[in-house]
């Protein structure tokens, strides 16, 4: 009696542990199938910063800053870049499995001698002659905008940009929310951050008031059936589990009463 006994509370413990790991490994693909954000490689960012240094992006940066070409004026261009995330395009094509934002332009700071400051646009460009798509100046603005937001991000948050209706807003995006950093236009933002699925959803109902194509729901606003969820492979490791000590503690029972 009681190698069954034994035998049975060790076949109970190892169900459970076998559905707890499955639920572990369902979990962290869950996690990683579909990301928010699409990363641009540390190569890549050194490429557009480089992009930044050419002739091309001095002398627009030397324009937007009013320094005629003739003058010997200084400018001294930064050594890194901040990458600027947008909305991906693609994103309402792919059945939630294409990333939320994707990298739009990076942006390289460059400085005068008198300390003023303008932005250089770096963004990928198809030649005109053809060929692969390279990196190059698209625009220049007069303040350091995204270097001085880059300072306030956290680890894993990437710089989001959107043009909404209250004008250029700028998040701070991680996989789970986005976070606001200004209210559109350079004022201060105070509310607090928005979920990716709330987001996702405000996304979609625009694009049901403008009629352009809506973003699909994502993974983490999808309903859930019971093969979806690491839940259930926890709930029924639990169940076995309680199933087999009241089967225990059944047979102890009959044990004691005809042992009396």
């Amino acid at each position: 009696m009681h190698g069954r006994t034994e035998r049975l509370t060790a076949l109970t413990i190892l169900a459970a542990a076998v559905l707890w790991c499955l639920s572990s490994q369902f979990l962290a693909v869950a996690d990683s199938s579909h990301p928010v954000v699409e990363t641009l490689p540390e190569k890549e960012v050194r490429a557009a910063v480089a992009a930044a240094r050419t002739p091309t992006a001095v002398n627009l940066a030397r324009s937007n800053l009013g320094i005629p070409a003739q003058e010997t004026a200084s400018l001294r261009v930064a050594d890194r870049g901040t990458v600027v995330h947008h909305l991906n395009p693609a994103f309402g094509d792919g059945n939630g499995r294409r990333p939320l934002a994707v990298p739009g332009y990076v942006a390289v700071t460059a400085r005068s001698g008198d300390g003023r400051e303008v932005t250089l646009q770096i963004a990928r460009v198809a030649p005109a002659e053809g060929g692969a798509p390279r990196w190059a100046p698209v625009a220049a603005a007069q303040d350091d905008t995204e270097a001085d937001l880059a300072r306030t991000l956290e680890t894993d948050e990437v710089l989001y940009e959107n043009q909404g209706p209250r004008g250029r807003e700028w998040y701070a995006l991680d996989d789970r929310s986005l976070r606001p950093l200004t209210a559109g236009r350079g004022k201060p933002e105070v509310s607090g951050a928005v979920s990716i699925t709330s987001y996702t959803k405000s996304l979609r109902e625009h694009a049901a008031m403008t009629g352009t194509p809506a973003p699909p729901s994502t993974a983490a606003d999808r309903p859930h059936g019971p093969a979806d969820r690491p839940w259930f492979f926890l709930g029924l490791a639990a169940v076995i589990a309680a199933g087999g000590f009241a089967a225990l503690r059944c047979r102890r029972g009959r044990s004691g009463r005809h042992s009396g």
